[in-house]
């Protein structure tokens, strides 16, 4: 009991530790402090390419992650070429928004995920919307507007970072859906979903990163000699391979609620971090704000949960997550 109680405390700290540095890394690496010119596509451009490489590295060095040959049928198929396509879009999204907000505004930015999530669920999986799901959307979106209001108060307001943060919301809600649909295709292996996710998308990036001019400012100015610039880039990359493997970890060992609950205290715990980190100061309607968005994504989770449990039959046994989980 002891061993299995240090094991939950260490995937749990793993992820938290994890999806923390991806956002304070990201940040950094948008925040200016590497020249005035825009890296957002190239960085996420450079994470596929960590993850491609690392899952080849990981392949080649151990024989507890396999990785099947690249199957072109596979790779051009609709489903994951849609998926990798709105992958792409997420991330650029993504770090266009984390380019004009606080990492403490974070959560709420992306908070619309939630809404789209649910939206796209009924219209392209045919799922229907209970009363509860609807109350767990009131509380997103009243705490979305308390908190955007209280930004504006206080001269913090990026209207691009709420537009950006919105559409982001929209992809990450698309690319939910899809991965649903190649899990049928990818025989439900994670890493290989991963793997040809990856693949896709490093391709998809190359003709804007080369068309921004993102990838020629980077090899034709002093950033190309910064160290700290590559060390923060591969750092990102690794944590955003990593994440996916952290969260099936923490589900394996704990429960898909409690994961959930996991990612709402960790969301707190960021948005703290931030504000003694940058120094900022909130106000008490902000606060009000960012609880509402959390307890409305919790409660969705908890109703969910709840509806998955009455639908399991008795006997039903709870397959394990595969030993090298998701990445």
């Amino acid at each position: 009991m002891e061993g299995r109680l240090r094991k939950i405390v260490g995937v749990v700290l793993l992820y938290w530790v994890t999806s923390i540095s991806i956002v304070f890394l990201n940040k950094h690496l948008l925040s200016g402090r590497f020249g005035k010119h825009d890296l957002s596509i190239f960085v996420a451009w450079f994470q596929c390419l960590v993850s491609v490489v690392v899952l080849l590295i990981a392949k080649s060095a151990t024989r507890y992650v396999s990785i099947p040959s690249l199957d072109l049928g596979i790779l051009l198929n609709s489903n994951v070429l849609l998926l990798s396509i709105n992958f792409v879009a997420s991330l650029t999204l993504n770090n266009l928004m984390l380019k004009h907000v606080a990492v403490a505004f974070y959560q709420i930015a992306r908070s619309f995920t939630l809404i789209f999530t649910i939206i796209l669920s009924v219209f392209m999986l045919k799922k229907s919307i209970k009363c509860l799901t609807l109350f767990s959307c009131f509380l997103v979106i009243c705490g979305f507007f308390v908190s955007v209001e209280e930004e504006e108060q206080s001269g913090t307001l990026s209207i691009w970072g709420i537009i950006y943060g919105i559409l982001s919301s929209l992809s990450a809600a698309f690319c939910a859906i899809y991965f649903r649909k190649v899990d049928e295709v990818m025989n439900g292996s994670p890493i290989k979903i991963a793997y040809y996710n990856n693949v896709n998308s490093f391709f998809i990036f190359l003709p804007l990163v080369i068309s921004t001019n993102q990838l020629t400012y980077v090899f034709s100015s002093d950033i190309i000699y910064d160290y700290f610039f590559w060390l923060y880039l591969f750092l990102s990359g690794l944590m955003s391979l990593t994440i996916g493997w952290a969260s099936a970890l923490q589900i394996q060992y704990t429960s898909p609620v409690t994961h959930h609950i996991s990612i709402n205290a960790k969301s707190v715990a960021q948005t703290l971090l931030a504000i003694m980190y940058y120094r900022e100061v909130k106000t008490f309607w902000w606060w009000v704000g960012n609880m509402l968005v959390m307890l409305g994504i919790m409660s969705y989770a908890f109703f969910k949960m709840k509806e998955e449990d009455k639908s399991i039959p008795k006997s039903f046994t709870k397959k394990p997550l595969e030993k090298a989980a998701i990445f």
